[in-house]
């Protein structure tokens, strides 16, 4: 049985994408943005990507990218979702991709594009090189900075900026693991890990409290479930 991940933004597309995949034969592993889209890639690998092109934050062509440039995933086809009014950007994104279906799909050719892309997949060889995940930890920190990075407190995506964080570290590793000596790597590892732990004081510096909604580090402001509390106390609701 072929396993697909369907990342669609829309609850309404992805349930009606997900019964006819599912009716169809398939194992299907729901994801409603590009960033869950990745971090479901680091725990299961699937047969091919059906991937929305319009979605918050990090859009299909982005998430494609990221997937393609990360030697562990670039040899999982991608199919993109897109609307009538898209078909004039995809041919910038379809490059990163191996087909496109349009809005509103038909479920046979669908079907018959899911079998055609994992077939072609098959035969492609992997580029798993220092030079390989040295490029996927640049485009990381690249999307990082353009798409997530913004002045004022850390908004509702800071976890998964953790996240991007986390794997852009993880690429430079694999990159000296593959060349000890690759020229500047050990230096932007210092850099990525201080830029992390700025990035992750600052984020439990203004961790908004689930139960009174103030952020918690301001001055002269306490946790409403501690109001008498000194400013090292911290809601028990509070979680990194």
């Amino acid at each position: 049985m072929n396993t697909v991940l369907l990342v669609e933004d829309s609850l309404t597309q992805r349930e009606c994408l997900s019964y006819q995949l599912t009716w169809s034969g398939l194992e299907v592993i729901p994801a409603s943005d590009g960033l869950e889209a990745l971090d479901k890639l680091q725990q299961v690998c699937p047969d091919v990507i059906l991937l929305d092109v319009v979605m918050p934050k990090l859009d299909g062509y982005k998430t494609c990218r990221l997937i393609k440039s990360n030697p562990d995933t670039q040899n999982i086809p991608v199919i993109f979702l897109t609307g009538k009014e898209q078909n004039l950007a995809v041919y910038e994104g379809i490059k990163h991709a191996e087909a496109y279906v349009s809005k509103p799909w038909r479920p046979k050719e669908l079907l018959q594009t899911i079998k055609w892309v994992t077939v072609a997949a098959k035969s492609q060889p992997t580029v798993n090189s220092a030079q390989a995940w040295f490029n996927y930890f640049f485009l990381i920190v690249k999307i990082i900075d353009v798409c997530f990075i913004s002045k004022g407190k850390p908004d509702k995506y800071a976890l998964q900026i953790v996240k991007l964080y986390q794997s852009a570290i993880q690429a430079l590793e694999h990159t000296l693991t593959f060349n000890p000596n690759y020229p500047q790597a050990r230096q932007y590892y210092r850099i990525i890990n201080h830029r992390y732990k700025l990035f992750t004081k600052e984020l439990q510096a203004n961790h908004s409290c689930q139960i009174c909604h103030y952020f918690y580090g301001q001055d002269g402001i306490n946790c409403a479930v501690h109001p008498q509390g000194s400013k090292s106390d911290r809601c028990p609701d509070w979680e990194l």
